[in-house]
């Protein structure tokens, strides 16, 4: 398995999971596949060029998960880093490629400054929430937080990046961005 971030020159790559995503777990999104099906490659490489966005895989170009991060997303905490996009395809779940693409945004959101992590995931996927929690992120008392959508969502902080902590030595990363 490896990990490799996504530049805008790998707008495709991302294109591809992003509507997976949207089109596989509709209820997981604040965005709705309709909103992405149909933007021109340069929307999708603008977001890249904006939000450091990472891949894992069996091999470069052929992507089982994907996770992104920004900062500057929470007024509480300038320093905290926001976990956004997280997926994984069906086929690739239980894999570890979530805790790979997890563990690359951990790794860069520390190295770019950030000191905490925060999510928001649906309040009925308790799934995504185990992962979390498994990975060190903890449920906070903030209540009411719905999507734009209206779905309801639980707040998840990691109170402090550690990313040794959570980067796996078997797994390799690779910026492929010029590749």
């Amino acid at each position: 398995m490896i990990t490799w971030r996504l530049g805008p020159d790998r707008a495709g790559e991302w294109r591809d999971i992003r509507l997976a995503a949207l089109r596989d777990a509709p209820e997981a999104f604040d965005a709705t596949l309709a909103e992405w099906q149909n933007r021109p490659l340069e929307d999708f490489a603008a977001r890249l060029a904006a939000v450091p966005t990472f891949v894992a895989g069996d091999r470069v170009g052929h992507a089982f998960a994907v996770a992104s991060w920004q900062a500057g997303l929470d007024s509480r905490d300038p320093q905290r880093g926001w976990l956004l996009s997280v997926y994984s395809r069906p086929e690739a779940r239980g894999g570890g490629y979530a805790d790979a693409v997890i563990a690359a945004v951990i790794a860069d959101a520390a190295a770019n400054g950030a000191t905490s992590m925060g999510l928001n995931v649906v309040a009925g996927n308790l799934h995504a929430q185990r992962l979390y929690l498994r990975l060190g992120f903890l449920p906070t008392e903030r209540q009411g937080i719905t999507n734009s959508r209206g779905v309801p969502e639980v707040e998840m902080i990691l109170p402090r990046l550690e990313p040794a902590a959570v980067t796996d030595t078997r797994i390799g990363h690779r910026d492929v961005s010029r590749q």
